[in-house]
């Protein structure tokens, strides 16, 4: 800081930088909503941890290695499970570093991997914070980032989902109260203004704070004009013919959502936070609406469209040998949805509406609708019994092969056209497996490498000539749910595996506790799509193949075992090549198929080992902050020559002798306090630096000569102080 008395300086700093990390933090806030970025808290994190290592000044040798340290651990949490210092995440993490520089430089840009899109988004954060350091601390103006800002945050509300209401209060108050900090700083700067007592200057900023406060408070209640510009959305709709009619089965960008319609897959959709229901559950899973049977070589249709009298319980998926156990739920739809069906967890055994509703279902997609005669209703809340499964992969592994002719003729169907490598890779990728689980199992982690990646924007859409799942496997590599759901589902049918399509949710966001239950918030952002095999004695049994998502089912190696494991964990019954072969996957594959090779007592003597990497890099920065102080504060002032560096660089030794413990009286002058340094430091120089310095002061000689003269005894006084 450039003011005259050092004593507010760490105060002012903190304001300035808490500020414009709050202001900065507008930008990250939409990103959940207009892009498919997830884990924005980490981003947040990261942020804050630059800002803060800008507000401390540490030395650019020091600062740099330690942002960037900061930085890969930041993409090891987003990507890569596992301890940090594990050498298979790192090795992957160069190798596709090295393989995306080369997109860069040769411009494909739409190869460039998420984590390098992330790696450079990071390098993004690292430069807008020493850019935010030079604006607020440096040059004193704000006034260009905050409207920028203000425009950002307008675009942002006008042409997506986000809502900006609250983030606009808070940018306006937050920039009127740092616009008013740095004129503040300018006037004390310009005019040589001291405050006595090294005391923060409260009176000049109560002002400001009352001015603020009460314009915010009159802007937030007073009444409110209606627009007086028409919506431009619509208008730019139309103009450029992305209408309403055309949606996900056109070639328009439509908002991601549970649709009727899955005939015509492909296309790009954006993200919608629109509530849909809230669920009290004690168990977590998925939530279902119903099945499709029939793949086109476009989309999905149902060979069945009756609908019979719902006896009571959904669809039997799981057969006698399995292990159930019952569950009750509560669901409350919100309304902005209106779905005239029932959405469960799975095998419901009783529905309670709490009204007059007729319950039809069709028998072979399992959907359940809703009704009273004979016209569609919307329920608003309703209770559900249901039995929720774990299943032995011994059962799994044993299951014959020889299906019911009804299953086989209903769920290893194929459309004529689908082109013959298709039923080859599913050959190539099971080559090695002898049962169908296993074969289901290989063709679930296929999608976890191979050059697959999940991408909501930049998806294709098939043309006449093309297949959907084809198209996806061997030519674009890009796409959502949808594809990886369907492209499994074809392939397990292509090895005579029953296999079928299932439609509904996530299982949504955790949001509060009530009692034994928990209350999960579900949005049209978690309408998904996975698998269902059948296993002859075991019944339908789910797969997650999309990546970044996990199958929320429970399996265990045998009912025998005491603790269920996830479907991802890795299996005891393996046999070692095959352990192999899963510990030979890539650390990114091991993070979207959720699984994990370090045992649980590895991740905790590696997280004991960093605490005490950092604890031990704590204990060398405090023992030796003082001496490094000491050699920046030298080599930012000695070489300078403006008529301001004599009067800051004395101010700055007045700052540094109190940080060592000689301290200045409250009433003490200069003259005084230059005799009790000298002899604490048993020298003269600081009664001859003093007054040297109120020579040039009071005579107006702030000039380079001054500084010249004073140089050497001021840095021979830094030099003599004990750190």
């Amino acid at each position: 800081m450039q003011q005259g008395n050092e004593k507010t300086d760490w105060l002012y700093a903190l304001l300035l930088y808490g500020l414009g990390f709050l202001l900065f933090w507008e930008w990250l806030r939409p990103l959940s909503i207009i892009s498919d970025t997830g884990q924005t808290e980490i981003f947040i994190l990261f942020t804050a941890f630059l800002f803060l290592l800008s507000y401390f000044q540490l030395p650019f040798w020091l600062s740099f290695p330690i942002k960037g340290v900061a930085l890969i651990y930041a993409l090891h949490a987003m990507f890569f499970p596992g301890p940090f210092f594990e050498s298979l995440w790192i090795d992957y993490f160069l190798s596709d570093f090295s393989q995306n520089v080369d997109f860069l430089f040769d411009g494909s840009f739409d190869r460039l991997s998420n984590v390098f899109r992330t790696f450079l988004f990071f390098i993004l954060l690292w430069l807008i914070s020493y850019l935010m350091q030079y604006w607020l601390i440096q040059t004193r103006r704000i006034f260009l980032f905050l409207l920028v800002t203000i425009v950002y945050i307008s675009v942002i509300d006008t042409f997506t989902t986000y809502q900006a209401d609250n983030a606009i209060i808070r940018i306006v108050i937050i920039g009127f109260v740092l616009l008013g900090l740095l004129q503040i700083l300018r006037i004390q700067e310009q005019e040589g203004v001291i405050f006595s007592k090294g005391r923060f200057p409260v009176y000049w900023l109560m002002p400001l704070v009352v001015v603020i406060a009460f314009s915010s408070i009159v802007g937030y209640i007073a009444p409110k004009a209606e627009p007086q510009w028409p919506d431009p959305v619509p208008f730019l709709k139309k103009t450029t013919g992305d209408g309403d009619g055309e949606g996900r089965n056109g070639n328009g960008i439509s908002k991601i959502g549970y649709g009727e319609d899955d005939s015509q897959l492909g296309g790009p959709f954006v993200m919608d936070d629109t509530a849909v229901f809230t669920a009290q559950i004690k168990d977590r899973g998925y939530w279902r609406v119903e099945t499709k049977d029939v793949y086109t070589g476009k989309g999905w249709e149902s060979s069945v469209q009756d609908r019979v009298i719902f006896e009571g319980s959904t669809e039997t998926l799981f057969e006698d040998g399995v292990e159930l156990e019952a569950f009750d739920m509560k669901m409350n739809m919100t309304g902005n949805e209106k779905f005239d069906f029932i959405v469960h967890p799975g095998q419901v055994t009783n529905i309670e509406t709490g009204t007059e509703v007729q319950l039809l279902e069709n028998p072979l997609t399992g959907k359940v609708f809703t009704q009273n005669l004979g016209e569609s209703i919307v329920l608003d809340n309703y209770n559900l019994d249901y039995e929720s499964p774990t299943f032995s992969e011994k059962m799994l592994r044993e299951a014959p092969v020889n299906y019911p002719d009804r299953l086989a003729n209903t769920y290893l169907q194929l459309p004529e056209t689908l082109p013959e490598r298709v039923s080859d890779l599913a050959e190539e990728i099971t080559v090695e497996e002898e049962n169908s689980y296993d074969k289901a199992r290989a063709i679930e982690n296929y999608f976890v490498g191979n050059g697959f990646v999940y991408e909501t924007t930049d998806v294709a859409v098939p043309g006449e000539n093309d297949d959907y799942v084809d198209q996806f496997l061997f030519e674009t590599q890009l796409g959502y749910c949808d594809n990886f759901s369907s492209s499994m589902t074809v392939l397990l049918r292509s090895l005579g595996i029953p296999a079928r399509w299932v439609k509904g949710f996530t299982e949504g966001e955790f949001v509060a506790t009530a009692g034994d239950y928990r209350e999960y918030e579900v949005t049209n952002n978690n309408a998904h799509s996975w698998v269902e095999a059948y296993f002859p004695g075991v019944g339908w049994v789910p797969f997650e193949p999309t990546r970044g998502f996990t199958n929320q089912a429970d399996f265990v190696s045998d009912y025998s075992d005491d603790e269920a494991t996830n479907s991802e964990a890795p299996d005891p019954a393996q046999t070692e090549e095959e352990q192999a072969q899963q510990q030979e996957q890539t650390p990114e594959e091991q993070a979207s198929s959720g699984s994990s090779s370090v045992s649980f007592e590895w991740t905790v003597w590696y997280t004991v080992v960093l605490v005490l990497i950092l604890l031990l890099l704590g204990y060398v920065v405090f023992k030796n902050y003082k001496k490094w102080l000491k050699r920046l504060v030298i080599s930012r002032y000695k070489r300078r020559d403006d008529g301001k560096v004599l009067s800051e660089a004395y101010f700055r030794l007045l700052w540094l002798l109190e940080l060592h413990g000689i301290k200045r009286g409250k009433d003490q002058t200069l003259r005084e306090y230059a005799v009790q340094v000298d002899s604490k430091l048993q020298t003269e120089d600081m009664k001859e630096l003093t007054r040297r310095y109120e020579e040039n002061y009071y005579r107006g000689k702030a000039n380079s000569d001054g500084w010249d003269e004073m140089k050497e005894l001021w840095e021979n006084l830094i030099k003599k102080m004990q750190s």
